[in-house]
């Protein structure tokens, strides 16, 4: 069942390394969310 050739097994750890990589990301931003500033001191 799990016999993948080395093209295969390198692309499905690409994959997997992505989502978790995401997945780190997505969870960082929502534990520390940027500091939102006012539309009028942005000029």
């Amino acid at each position: 069942m799990f016999n993948l050739t080395r093209q295969q097994q390198l692309f499905l750890c690409s994959v997997l390394l992505l989502l978790l990589v995401g997945w780190t990301v997505r969870a960082r931003r929502l534990a520390h969310p940027a500091e939102q500033v006012p539309a009028s001191a942005a000029r």
